[in-house]
């Protein structure tokens, strides 16, 4: 959406300043940092990579490649559109000699290997076994993905907000509630403290870099200039004249210190700030800092927005329904009493109540159908909207939409890759593929697979057909030919599905007995390629499929890349190794571990309705023409999800370190939240919002929650001001 900047800011803009720009969402921040890009771009002495445009997170800054793409765009270095954590990366690897010597590497002349989450999650592996072989983990109930996943986020806490491990667990000690359960947690997080200091420890003996250690590298050695090398300080800080750094309150303390170490030497800065956000508190955010960098520059300007009366009249409401510790007290509300009758709601609520969860997802499909088909609403302006999007709502809502002919896609970025339907199909082929590994996939998987590989395969038919090609008595990792089945149970699957298997089943077999292991990266692409993709097959015109399949490739290739490293130079070329890698990685995934970050997951379809929890929505910046907030009702709208051996608010610079976690702390914290929530959520839609209510929420139980209780208080006081 092109919003047209204010006249008045554009002698600020245009120019070689450091200035502060603030102001809500939709106000034109992000349009007047392309603006200071095209001018930048226009001088004569300014090259492009001179320019640094720094994001908290790569999807952020498409409009910044956007501005640089097309006939029009500038010749010339290119400009570099970044995030601190690759930043930090990138000089870490570039600075390693000066460096190593003094970080405390057991060979320090040795090339690092660089870890994402993923290979990072394979390394803490066996250190979590040990400590649940000895029960430490006991008084929890929390499963091994978990723990090796909440661990390494104190770690990446810990260097992105300047403490020690020590200091982390013992901010950590301070959040456990009083209770018979507290020996047992406290328990644990000493377990996890050891667990941290262990993994550090294996970092630093075989020269692996995780982001924890790339970021206090970056911190102690670069910036802070404790490996005594002036050099590399002054050559980082030198590298670019000019910065735009967008949506600073969503980047970390780290990214804050840089930035404030960079601005006395700069020509030029815009630093773009948006109010009432800070959706990344949780990821290490820090919204606190990101307001102090004001004061470094020359002028600070604020923009204002000019929303529709009817989203102008929900943000006033929800901003003084919600009310927040430390906030300055809201404005008097804007007198809407000659706009009443003129300002329609922009809530729109069911024409009757539901009393079950299944009713209100069928009555969201209903009037998804209807605003595409009646009212002319393109797919790609629907947004559907959940605290969590589970397995079963994701299914049910995409299952409903496609019979109505309707394209959808999901989004979850916090969830494990074996949880995706699609890369779990994958994973179990694989293990058919390669019997020597011993990974024996149980029937569901085989049934799930069958499923989603052979287009138009329905559960039931699957159910049947896995009972005869891979019968549970067999214990022999084999499948039976489609062909080889009796005549009666071939009609009842259909031979269009059976030739569809018997396809799928001749690749693998004939995989097997060319006997030339690939890597399972190689394997992943060729199955879909060759396979997959084609007609007749499930992920052939499937959009989230190939999203899935595309970031499997990615994550299995980067696993190995990061292994064969540790290995050494000959590794790649080790048939053996290759065979052990696909064996781990495949284990690795099956045992829950998350996703690193991956760009095809946040590149949504235009086309399609697009459906995923609130936070991930608000993390795309981008508006929609209507959304749809499913089970308000749901106290996950309000509270955040339980992490025993984790506390994002604990960990951050503005917490006291010696001051225990409170209810009242976190009855605060959960009101700021749903505030901040809300605001984004409104001021990302331009038509309506729809309300999905049911009495019975999609667990069984009764609904109270409190966005339910607010929107019960707005709707209210709208009625009051109609009546007055």
């Amino acid at each position: 959406m092109d919003i047209a900047l204010p006249t008045s800011i554009l002698p600020a803009i245009q120019s070689a300043t450091k200035l502060f720009l603030t102001g809500p969402y939709g106000s034109g921040k992000t349009e007047a940092g392309v603006e200071r890009l095209r001018w930048l771009l226009r001088q004569e002495r300014v090259r492009g990579d001179d320019i640094l445009i720094l994001v908290p997170q790569r999807t952020l800054g498409e409009p910044y490649r956007q501005a640089l793409r097309g006939a029009r765009a500038p010749i010339g270095a290119p400009v570099t559109i970044t995030t601190v954590a690759r930043l930090a990366g990138d000089a870490v690897e570039l600075y390693w000699p000066l460096l190593a010597p003094h970080a405390g590497f057991t060979d320090p002349h040795k090339e690092p290997t660089f870890l994402n989450l993923e290979t990072a999650q394979y390394h803490m592996d066996a250190l979590v076994e040990k400590s649940l072989a000895t029960g430490e983990f006991d008084a929890m109930r929390v499963v091994r993905s978990r723990i090796i996943s909440q661990v390494l986020d104190n770690l990446n806490k810990s260097a992105l907000h300047g403490f020690t491990i020590d200091e982390t667990y013992a901010r950590l000690e301070l959040a456990v509630p009083p209770g018979e359960l507290r020996t047992g947690q406290i328990n644990a997080l000493r377990a996890a403290r050891r667990i941290s200091h262990e993994f550090r420890e294996l970092c630093l003996t075989r020269s692996l870099i995780d982001f924890s250690l790339r970021i206090e590298l970056f911190n102690r050695h670069i910036l802070a200039n404790e490996s005594g090398s002036l050099w590399a300080r002054t050559h980082l800080l030198r590298r670019h004249r000019h910065l735009i750094f967008d949506n600073l309150e969503e980047d970390t303390a780290t990214a804050h210190d840089l930035v404030a170490a960079w601005l006395p030497h700069l020509d030029s800065a815009l630093l773009i700030h948006d109010e009432d956000a800070g959706f990344r508190v949780i990821l290490g955010a820090d919204p606190q800092s990101a307001q102090q960098l004001a004061a470094q520059c020359r002028q600070t300007l604020r923009l204002q927005s000019a929303p529709p009366p009817a989203i102008r009249a929900a943000t006033d409401a929800v901003t003084h329904a919600v009310r927040t510790r430390g906030q300055p007290p809201p404005a008097p509300p804007h007198d809407r009493r000659d706009e009443v009758g003129d300002t329609p709601s922009l809530f729109r609520l069911p024409e009757r109540t539901f009393r079950y969860y299944p009713q209100m997802i069928r009555w969201v499909v209903e009037q998804t159908a209807d605003l595409i088909t009646r009212q002319g609403v393109a797919p790609g302006d629907i947004a559907i909207i959940a605290p969590y999007v589970s397995d079963a709502l994701r299914f049910t809502l995409q299952h409903e939409l496609s019979t109505r002919g309707i394209t959808s896609t999901t989004h979850r970025p916090s969830r494990a890759l074996q949880d995706e339907p699609a890369a779990r199909a994958l994973l179990t082929l694989a293990a058919l593929a390669h019997p020597d590994w011993d990974i024996r996939p149980p029937a569901a998987d085989v049934i799930l697979t069958l499923q989603h590989c052979i287009a138009r395969l329905d559960p039931l038919r699957a159910h049947l057909l896995c009972q005869i090609v891979y019968p549970s008595q067999r214990r022999r990792i084999e499948l039976t030919r489609f062909a080889e089945i009796v005549p009666a149970m071939q009609s009842r699957i259909t031979f269009a599905a059976g030739e569809a298997y018997d396809i799928l089943r001749d690749w693998l077999y004939g995989y097997r007995a060319a006997g030339q292991i690939v890597p399972l990266d190689q394997f992943f692409s060729r199955l879909f390629g060759e396979v997959l993709s084609q007609p007749r097959f499930g992920f052939h015109d499937n959009i989230d499929a190939a999203r899935v399949a595309k970031q499997l490739v990615e994550s299995a290739r980067n696993f190995r890349w990061a292994l064969e490293e540790a290995e050494g130079a000959e590794a790649a070329l080790n048939t053996s190794l290759a065979v052990r890698l696909g064996k781990s990685y495949l284990e690795l995934v099956n045992s829950g571990a998350l996703g690193a970050l991956y760009i095809a997951g946040w590149q949504a379809d235009d086309n399609a309705v697009y459906i995923s929890p609130a936070s991930t929505f608000l993390m795309r910046n981008r508006t929609a023409e209507v959304q749809f907030w499913l089970d308000i009702g749901s106290t996950g709208w309000w509270e955040r999800l339980y992490q025993p051996l984790t506390h994002p608010y604990v960990l951050a610079r503005s917490w006291p370190s010696h001051q225990p976690w409170t209810d009242l702390d976190e009855y605060h914290t959960r009101q700021d939240t749903l505030r901040r929530l809300l605001l984004g959520l409104i001021r990302r839609t331009r038509q309506a919002v729809y309300l999905g209510i049911s009495e019975i929420g999609e667990g069984g139980m009764e609904q109270r929650g409190a966005l339910l209780n607010l929107i019960n208080q707005l709707i209210l006081q709208q009625r009051r001001d109609g009546l007055e």
